[in-house]
């Protein structure tokens, strides 16, 4: 696979690349240790097809080109996150980021905000102006993480996720 970008953080190296289907069973486990964020999002685990869900879900008017899903590996080689973006959604030059999510045993050590730091010099050098994201309104440290990278809230909208209909966040960020 595309080898994207090396990081270090706290005297550990990661990886950022692309993944696809070769790695539908390591994000399948990354959603079941990530099961918190499911709970908020649907009061459910992650389904038996999460990972390949994250894969290859898309906007109706969308096509697998415009989709990116990143992986972030440790030393180990293990999959410890995922970001899912989608290129010029919903309208030219704003990318939608439709999932990001870390390992319980990572979080907190400032592995977000390196990879958000990627995904601003990433998109913009693709001509992206906008990043966009919805916070289910319950994913409190979701959305204080978003806020505290500069995501302004621009409006409030209802989701349904399974048999759960949550108020979502609708945020934005300028590069």
């Amino acid at each position: 696979m595309e080898f994207i970008l090396k990081i270090e953080l706290n005297g550990e190296d990661y990886i950022i690349k692309i993944i696809n289907s070769e790695y539908e069973e390591s994000l399948q486990q990354l959603c079941e240790r990530c099961s918190d964020y499911f709970q908020i999002e649907r009061d459910d685990c992650p389904s038996i097809n999460e990972g390949h869900e994250i894969l290859n879900m898309l906007p109706s008017d969308k096509k697998h080109s415009d989709k990116f899903v990143f992986g972030i590996f440790n030393e180990k080689s293990e999959l410890v996150s995922v970001i899912d973006i989608i290129k010029d959604y919903p309208v030219a030059g704003e990318w939608m980021l439709g999932l990001m999510l870390i390992d319980p045993k990572e979080r907190g050590k400032g592995l977000g905000r390196k990879i958000h730091d990627f995904l601003v010099q990433w998109t913009s050098e693709l001509g992206a102006d906008k990043l966009r994201i919805g916070v289910v309104e319950q994913n409190y440290k979701g959305y204080e993480f978003w806020k505290s990278r500069g995501y302004k809230e621009i409006k409030r909208t209802k989701v349904k996720h399974g048999n759960k209909e949550n108020n979502v966040i609708v945020m934005n960020y300028l590069i």
